[in-house]
């Protein structure tokens, strides 16, 4: 069976996220990629904002019951980290999350991540003008009097 391989070193930002040499990468063509960022901010941001209160809500209504109240804020903060598992999944591949942090889970962890990735984040927008210019110089008519 034959192989198509296509170079497309250059249309990729690749992070190594761990020491088993794994990776994830973007592909700074795809048009959709600023908008993934947005979104996952988006549902970052509305996860945030409900976190705290519901975590106080928690720590008031089982006053007097610590164990039943620890247990409540671990199943509370064990499903929003799922769910920003899945955000982070969503943006940055498929199994992402377990390849950076294997099973662990801890809230603030997915806040430390997004910190870690922001300068990559503006690395990536460089090189996507980069390969946006290459694909128009690419594609566009070399005719100056067409637009």
């Amino acid at each position: 069976m034959e192989k198509l391989i296509i170079n497309r070193d250059d249309e990729f930002y690749r992070l190594e996220v761990n020491d088993k040499g794994e990776y994830i990468e973007f592909d700074l063509t795809d048009i959709n990629l600023p908008n993934k960022f947005i979104k996952a901010s988006e549902e970052l941001s509305k996860i945030h904002k409900v976190h705290d209160s519901n975590i106080a809500k928690i720590l008031e209504e089982n006053k007097e019951n610590i164990p039943k109240r620890n247990d409540l804020i671990i199943k509370y903060e064990l499903n929003d980290c799922q769910k920003m598992r899945k955000i982070f999944d969503n943006l940055l591949g498929e199994g992402a999350c377990q390849k950076i942090f294997g099973d662990k889970n801890n809230y603030c962890m997915f806040e430390n991540l997004m910190e870690a990735l922001e300068p990559h984040f503006e690395k990536m927008e460089i090189k996507m003008e980069k390969a946006k210019k290459k694909l128009i110089d690419k594609y566009m008519p070399k005719n100056s009097d067409v637009m």
